[in-house]
């Protein structure tokens, strides 16, 4: 093991040269707001559950708009500060993120005005809210965070306190176990399909996906002794609570980002060995959830054969035991040199194996979709099938979602239908969509890429690919100056990889946009403070 210094993975983040004012709290207390009062308000049970979100994000997003606006006129009236702004030349810092998110609003604005449902693509109401208006509130918002935010542990605690009340509702909520009353007056399938004060399962693992790798970063990242276990804890929590959303996409997302994280840090003693203590923590928080079933005799809506793995198979009281073995082994090397750097031979030969491990996947999908179409599969192995009943008939909206794109015309191949309005392009295959699943109708493709490819075109899709690909390659850069750009980019890459199954919502895809820009300001930060 080589001892030289590995300034890559450092996780000091770099001071903060400009002063804390009106402006950054202003922001710091808006992000209080949308991880407690936001994940956790409704009006009536889930009735209204996604529009209660909607306006509650729109409610709190025109305050900090109007907020900051009027702190930056009273700031127009100091003359050095107008100068101050004058020679800094704000358009020569703008940003390939903020080029992209830029194009993306005017393929909005364009894809509005030329739609046929131009209210529906405003508002998005025929779809999940997605329309233009949340997306200009999406933007206005990353401009001020990524401009003004600063840390402030006191956040990230809220943050913590706000995403656990939510976990731990989700999972008393598997259990029936309903002390907000949400449940009374639903019918049994309503019951197992929606939980905590967030939705739908497949939405409560996107939030899922979203939130808990912020808390596996933050815990491996800040220093703070107490607040670290915070995050901890919840981290953990977290995880137990994506067991119980018992939806498959948690998994496409959170398996991704934790092989992405472990060969990020894969050359850094202290850093893998919280990675594995993490790690330990999810898979100990999943053993708790049996004592949940024994409170409850077993009352319980039912996991899955993956959820089942890690909760009730001796194969996982195995796996913590190594990880904890390993978590001992990396803690006694640290203890004996802290300086200790692990060969670039490691990465390598991860990446390796990712690359093989990808091959594999590959081509068994290859294989069974398209050349053994016969064999009968079972268990996880239908996963690598796709045809029209693929995972619960996404296959379905996936094949006729291509097919409206590919037959749409130059106008909507361009720019789309118009945002969040695939209802109205998928009408002609509701009758089908009944007759074979028992499904009337649907307002998205069940896959968020194809979903802007519909929508918005190809100009959309590439716009909001480019924003994101930019962001998350310019937060990896800049990790080596401040590791605070990758702790809020986890989170991003974690969501991407399961929305190729899911949807965009006014419920979770808001948190994705400020973890964007909150990682957007830390590479600004970062920047300025080693120019």
């Amino acid at each position: 093991m080589s001892k030289k210094k590995n300034n890559f993975n450092n996780t000091e983040v770099t001071a903060v040269k400009d002063k804390y004012n009106v402006s950054k709290a202003v922001i710091n207390y808006y992000l209080v707001l949308m991880f407690t009062v936001f994940p956790l308000f409704y009006t009536n049970q889930f009735s209204k559950i996604r529009h209660d979100k909607f306006y509650v994000y729109m409610g709190l997003s025109i305050a900090l708009i109007l907020l900051e606006l009027v702190v930056l006129i009273i700031n127009l009236f100091d003359k050095g500060r107008v100068r101050n702004l004058r020679e800094k030349k704000w358009y020569q810092q703008l940003t390939v993120p903020d080029f992209a998110f830029t194009a993306l609003i005017a393929v909005y604005v364009i894809s509005t005005l030329l739609s046929k449902t131009p209210l529906d693509a405003f508002t998005g109401e025929a779809g999940r809210n997605n329309g233009l208006l949340i997306f200009i509130l999406f933007f206005a918002v990353y401009l001020i965070i990524s401009r003004l935010y600063r840390v402030k542990e006191y956040v990230f605690v809220v943050m913590a306190a706000g995403c656990f009340a939510v976990y731990l509702l989700s999972i008393l909520n598997f259990f029936y176990i309903d002390p907000l009353n949400m449940y009374a007056g639903y019918d049994q399938n309503t019951i197992i399909d929606f939980t905590a004060t967030i939705g739908n399962k497949n939405i409560m693992s996107a939030f899922c996906c979203l939130t808990t790798p912020l808390f596996m970063m933050l815990y491996m990242n800040r220093k703070h002794k107490t607040f670290k276990f915070v995050y901890l804890a919840v981290c953990g929590t977290g995880f137990a609570s994506m067991l119980c959303s018992d939806s498959e996409s948690g998994f496409l997302g959170f398996v991704p980002i934790l092989a992405l994280i472990l060969l990020f840090y894969s050359r850094n003693i202290s850093m893998l060995r919280k990675y594995f203590t993490a790690i330990s923590s999810m898979l100990i928080c999943s053993k708790l959830l049996i004592a949940f079933s024994l409170a409850s005799r077993g009352v319980e809506k039912g996991f899955g054969t993956m959820q089942t793995l890690f909760i009730y198979d001796y194969k996982s009281l195995i796996a913590i035991v190594i990880m904890l073995v390993v978590v001992f082994a990396l803690w006694y090397i640290e203890d004996k040199n802290s300086e200790v750097v692990i060969p670039k031979a490691v990465p390598i030969a991860l990446g390796a194996l990712y690359a093989v491990i990808f091959a594999v996947i590959v081509g068994l999908f290859v294989r069974y979709s398209f050349i053994d179409t016969n064999s009968k599969l079972g268990g996880v192995m239908t996963f690598f099938r796709f045809n029209e009943k693929w995972g619960t008939h996404r296959g379905f909206m996936w094949i006729k979602g291509w097919e409206i794109f590919k037959t749409s015309g130059v106008k909507n191949a361009l720019i789309g239908s118009g945002p969040d309005t695939f209802y109205h392009m998928f009408l002609p295959y509701f009758s089908e969509l009944s007759e074979k699943f028992n499904n009337s109708s649907t307002n998205c493709a069940h896959n968020e890429f194809l979903n802007y490819l519909v929508t918005t075109g190809v100009l959309g899709l590439g716009a909001y690919v480019t924003l994101f690909v930019s962001a998350v390659v310019r937060a990896v850069k800049a990790a080596k100056f401040n590791a605070m750009t990758v702790v809020f980019i986890a989170p991003v890459v974690c969501y991407l990889f399961q929305s190729v199954v899911n949807i965009a919502n006014p419920i979770v895809t808001p948190i994705l946009f400020i973890f964007l820009a909150m990682s957007e300001a830390m590479v600004r930060q970062a920047k300025t403070d080693n120019d």
